[in-house]
């Protein structure tokens, strides 16, 4: 588990699909999913309009830089009947559509890599001032960057400890 500035990192043996399937509404914080890797592929835009996987959320979809930014609801009914998440993917969680900015080119958080000791200034920049709530990435159990406050950040660092 670590910490960075506002934002608290960590691993945990999960994936993006089962963590998507136990949230029935998301809160306002996770109102927007920008999905920025599929399956190992960090270039969403250019297969957006052809991939079958994403044929569901196609009309709603918004490009932005690499990554396509959806509604967080619309994800959850497709992720439900039509898995897109299987592995090596990564997916950031926001409260308003229009903070979204491209995400700095070369910054993962996929597996099997480690969170490095401190998360790299361009990311923490960016999640900062597009008021990103979540990222997860997937490949070898789940990594986290999360903005977490009070007694959440302290349940967090004990249970992914």
């Amino acid at each position: 588990m670590l910490k960075t500035q506002t934002y608290t990192t960590g691993w945990i043996d999960s994936s993006i699909h089962t963590f998507l399937m136990d949230i029935q509404t998301p809160p306002t914080s996770m109102t927007y999913a920008f999905i920025t890797c599929l399956d190992s592929c960090p270039d969403l835009s250019s297969i957006v309009s052809k991939s079958p996987a994403l044929g569901e959320l196609r009309s709603y979809a918004r490009i932005v830089g690499k990554g396509i930014v959806v509604p967080t609801k619309k994800l959850l009914v497709v992720e439900r009947t039509q898995r897109i998440f299987y592995g090596f993917d990564e997916v950031w969680f926001f409260p308003h559509v229009d903070m979204i900015k491209p995400k700095p080119p070369k910054l993962y958080i996929t597996g099997p890599m480690d969170l490095p000791e401190e998360l790299p200034n361009q990311l923490v920049r960016w999640m900062e001032g597009s008021k990103c709530s979540l990222g997860l990435g997937d490949g070898t159990g789940l990594n986290f960057v999360v903005k977490l406050t009070g007694i959440a950040k302290h349940i967090v660092q004990h249970w992914s400890a």
